[in-house]
């Protein structure tokens, strides 16, 4: 049983020995929590599966085989499983994975708020991030693992620069039993950093992690992902068929050779990436290997092997005369001839030799008269001319029947194979024509070039039901719908509907779509609006709204949510106010206070790097107020010192004050 400590039944000790102090990270199943091993007296992370979720015998077994999983995995890059636990509270069972606690923050957090300071990464600090992922998602590859979820969220960066994977919540084995040989019906996530493969429901291979770790670099090198679109099914369309844009168009400092990698790493077809995270990190290291390698060659002359050499200057007559004999062997053991010099000079010889027939050639190019329009007969010496190559530009093929594509490209010599027939989920292009080609349109290629094509086809099974809008996703309505066969894909947008309340899904409803076919799930975020404000050391995560509009009398309930990026060692308190549309005048302030966590003094002076503290507040608009819209903002002070905004993220800041939200009264 759990033992409540010091009277507080919030603070709890799971399996008697573990003590959750706070809250560090949330996610759909499940929460992590800062805790304390009271048996071994050190600081743990402990994730802890949501009640929703507990009850539910499928999710439970999941959540044990992440641990089983990644308890196997002993890496300096992975971070290391402890225990696993399940315990009774309240009557609830709660199942629980007791692991490293890793100081810092996870990478999706860094590369914010780096962009938002203006201090992108350096090329080799994101090869160096690069390589110590490729080093532990690697290791996972060697043991028959795939993670399948690799994302800078998965990726937790300690103070001292190590990177560590973690969450292997749906890592799959991909030696052994292939699971009956179907991929898994249910994506979670965020499909920015999705493989090709996952995104069309294809099973996940360590080429797949390859193509994740290759967003993951792209993004390190630019500050932004090569494919971005709100709507989930776009982003998807992107993976599978667009090309992503050069890494030196958004970023002219990343070398030629470094962008070939990333490149390669998000090659659309499996086989032509790097085919695990292992040949991927060696490509990093050689890179690495070889920019140190030029650094150590490219030495000042004073410290080349060749400066004390004595260097004639120019003569300035061509007169025949006796000339000053050179010895090269002056202050030299004469019985041990320089072999390196000698070496040059065969080189170099080699050179001029080499440099003969290319000066007969030009000077005859530039000699021969321009009446010779007769060619004259080849020199026996003279090497064979060259014909130019020739390339033709790929047409573009969308649209088109695969019949009107083959005549098409056959009168231009290449030749067309169809490597995929894709289920038309939309039903706007008929299923015998093109929806996506490789090489891309406009592309230049040699004739007797191949170029792929994926035609469309009418999709088959089971109508979208009409009645999902609306519904909240629950595990029993993910395991209805999970029934049926469909890959579904749940992603979040802003919206005042209850948390998990479906907004739209895609395709429609009515859409008919067959086992495997993607099925996207837009749901609320229950009024959570993310910020990353970064007020150095705290950072403002997000603010949560019931509502958007109010009237006049009502109060406005809102929580926010702040975290720790060090020790703060001073107690602030906070202050949340009403302004005016034109944000010149206060005309609504709550009451200043201290923070407090779910309702509990939670003084910022006691805040360490990671601590996250929950605030809930309450601010009543004043009565007459005319319609119009109007900022609710907060702020952190101590006396008469306010904290500094040194970066507003998502939000806008006035005075190192932050508007959280621009409610509507009416």
């Amino acid at each position: 049983m759990n033992a409540p400590v010091g009277g507080d039944p919030s603070v709890r000790l799971l399996g008697n020995r573990y003590r959750l102090l706070a809250a560090l990270a949330e996610g759909g199943m499940a929460v992590v929590y800062r805790g304390k091993d009271t048996l071994l007296n050190r600081p743990v992370a402990v994730k802890l599966l949501r009640d929703t979720f507990a009850a539910d015998p499928q999710f439970a077994q999941r959540f044990r085989q992440e641990a089983q999983t990644a308890a196997n995995l002993n890496h300096p890059n992975i971070v290391t499983i402890y225990d696993v636990g399940r315990d009774v509270w309240s009557g609830h069972e709660q199942h629980y994975i007791v692991m490293e606690l890793v100081e810092g923050q996870d990478l999706k957090q860094l590369i914010l708020s780096r962009m938002a300071a203006g201090q992108p990464f350096a090329v080799q600090e994101a090869v160096s991030i690069a390589r110590q992922v490729c080093e532990g998602v690697g290791y996972a590859h060697q043991r028959g693992l795939v993670h399948c979820d690799l994302k800078p969220q998965n990726i937790l960066i300690a103070p001292d620069g190590r990177a560590k994977v973690t969450d292997f919540g749906i890592a799959r084995a991909y030696a052994g039993e292939p699971r009956d040989g179907q991929p898994p019906q249910t994506v979670w996530g965020s499909p920015h950093y999705y493989s090709p493969e996952q995104a069309a429901g294809a099973v996940p291979t360590p080429a797949s992690d390859v193509y994740s770790i290759g967003v993951l670099l792209f993004e390190l090198l630019t500050g932004r992902l090569p494919f971005q679109s709100d709507d989930p099914a776009e982003l998807a369309r992107m993976h599978l068929t667009a090309a992503p844009p050069p890494i030196q168009s958004v970023n002219p400092a990343v070398p030629a050779q470094l962008a070939h990698i990333v490149m390669r790493a998000l090659a659309k077809a499996p086989a032509q990436r790097y085919q695990d995270a292992n040949q991927l990190g060696q490509a990093l290291a050689r890179y690495a290997s070889q920019g140190q390698a030029q650094t150590l060659v490219n030495l000042p002359a004073a410290h080349s092997p060749f400066a004390t050499m004595p260097i004639s200057p120019p003569a300035t007559s061509f007169a025949p005369g006796p000339q000053p004999a050179i010895d090269l062997d002056a202050g030299r053991d004469s019985h041990s001839p320089d072999v390196l010099l000698w070496l040059l000079a065969a080189v170099a010889f080699l050179c001029v030799i080499g440099l003969v027939p290319l000066y007969v050639l030009v000077y005859q190019a530039y000699q021969t008269p321009p009446a010779a329009a007769v060619p004259a007969a080849p020199s026996p010496t003279a090497p064979p001319a060259l014909p130019p190559q020739v390339q033709v530009m790929v047409p573009d093929l969308a649209g088109k029947s695969p019949e009107a594509v083959q005549e098409q490209l056959a009168a231009l010599g290449l030749s067309v194979r169809v490597v995929e027939v894709r289920a038309d989920l939309e039903g706007t292009i008929p299923h015998t024509h093109v929806v996506a080609q490789r090489p891309a349109a406009g592309a230049l290629v040699a004739p007797g070039t191949v170029v792929d094509i994926v035609v469309s086809k009418p999709a088959e099974g089971r109508e979208v039901p009409a009645d999902l809008v609306g519904r909240v996703l629950d595990d029993a309505l993910i395991q209805s719908l999970g029934l049926l066969g469909w890959n579904i894909v749940v992603t979040e947008a802003l919206d005042f509907s209850p948390e998990a309340t479906i907004l739209r899904t895609q395709p429609p409803a009515g859409t008919r779509l067959a086992a495997g076919q993607r099925l996207t799930l837009t749901v609320s975020t229950g009024g959570r609006i993310v910020l990353n404000v970064d007020m150095r050391p705290i950072i403002l995560e997000s603010v949560t709204l019931p509502r958007a509009t109010y009237a006049p009398g009502q109060t406005v309930q809102f929580r926010v949510r702040w975290r720790a990026t060090q020790p703060v060692q001073r107690d602030y308190n906070v202050g949340w106010y009403l302004f005016a549309p034109d944000r010149a005048a206060v005309l609504a302030q709550g009451d200043d206070r201290a923070p407090r966590h779910n309702g509990l003094p939670a003084p910022t002076s006691l805040w360490v790097a990671g601590t996250v503290v929950e605030d809930t507040y309450a601010l009543r608009i004043p009565d007459g107020l005319p319609p119009g819209s109007y900022p609710l903002v907060i702020g952190m002070y101590a006396g008469a010192e306010r904290l500094a905004v040194v970066q507003p993220g998502r939000a806008t800041a006035i005075d190192d004050l932050v508007i959280l939200y621009t409610i509507t009264v009416r």
